[in-house]
């Protein structure tokens, strides 16, 4: 994969591609630069970032609604996009699925790949440094079921894109499952620094930064609401079975509830029980889609 430097793409500018298609083929460039500067340096502290009973309670959830979609036949084949470290895909290859992680990020393919030699577990797997935007590695119609967590959809310069690719990569009746960052929940920020013009803005084009002190690593977001995630996933041909959110309890303002053992488990079942509800996915932080290819677009 080829990464141009901020300072490659002004000269790009200069240079006189000042059509509308070429200037954002380089900003995107410039975003997905800042995304891999970001990641790649976080890549070695990432699980630690995530290792607490929040995120614990976050990840059952998620395998909650994963787990009825795992293949019934297990030749099949899956694949983590976005894998970062690999934590979703590691699960499916444990299952025993054929599996293959893809990330923008050098650093972060590198952790999967020493997981995997650490696992002893290479010979049914594929590790890709690629972009969920244009995927020219992986073949087309060959995935039974496709994982997109930890939002790169959000994350990545162009979400429609992206969500073509998936549909690409579908084998007939393959499912898709993928998060988002909810606009929804990103509201209170700017209502919190009372940056009122800024919420106007936000609102109308659904992007935002990432929050991090590096100006060079702040790389730009697109957030969605359940109905716009929806939409947008109907309009390159899914069929969408759910849209849900995750967690929709604010156990995150009320962590000191998880420790306890009963609690969070009786916290769990709440939130399973709203996981198929639509219309609580608007105060949950992440947005979360299943979607399947039907047959008849193979």
């Amino acid at each position: 994969m080829k990464f141009f430097s901020a300072a490659t793409c002004r000269a790009l500018f200069k240079e006189g591609a000042t059509s509308r298609g070429a200037k954002s083929r380089v900003r995107g460039q410039m975003a997905r630069d800042k995304s891999v500067r970001y990641h790649n340096r976080v890549a070695r502290k990432y699980d630690a970032i995530y290792d607490d009973d929040y995120w614990r309670f976050h990840d059952d959830i998620t395998w909650h609604v994963i787990k009825p979609h795992l293949p019934r036949d297990m030749s099949a084949r899956v694949v983590d996009l976005g894998c970062g470290t690999g934590k979703w895909g590691l699960k499916l290859l444990k299952s025993g699925f054929h599996t293959t992680f893809l990330d923008h990020a050098p650093a972060m393919i590198g952790q999967v790949r020493e997981k995997l030699d650490e696992l002893g577990k290479t010979s049914k797997t594929e590790t890709v440094v690629g972009d969920i935007v244009s995927m020219p590695e992986l073949p087309d119609s060959t995935f039974a079921l496709t994982l997109a967590m930890g939002d790169p959809l959000s994350i990545c310069s162009d979400p429609e894109r992206a969500t073509r690719e998936m549909f690409r990569l579908c084998a007939p009746n393959g499912i898709v499952i993928a998060t988002a960052d909810n606009l929804y929940a990103a509201m209170d920020h700017y209502l919190d620094r009372k940056s009122i013009d800024e919420l106007g803005k936000f609102v109308r084009t659904r992007r935002t930064r990432w929050l991090t002190s590096d100006r060079e690593e702040q790389f730009e977001l697109t957030m969605f609401t359940p109905a716009s995630l929806r939409k947008m996933f109907e309009k390159v041909g899914f069929e969408v079975l759910n849209v849900g959110g995750k967690p929709i309890l604010p156990v995150r303002q009320h962590r000191e509830l998880l420790a306890d053992a009963e609690t969070y488990r009786a916290l769990l079942e709440i939130e399973k029980s709203l996981t198929n509800d639509e219309s609580a996915a608007a105060r949950a932080s992440h947005l979360q889609i299943v979607a399947r290819r039907r047959a008849e677009h193979s």
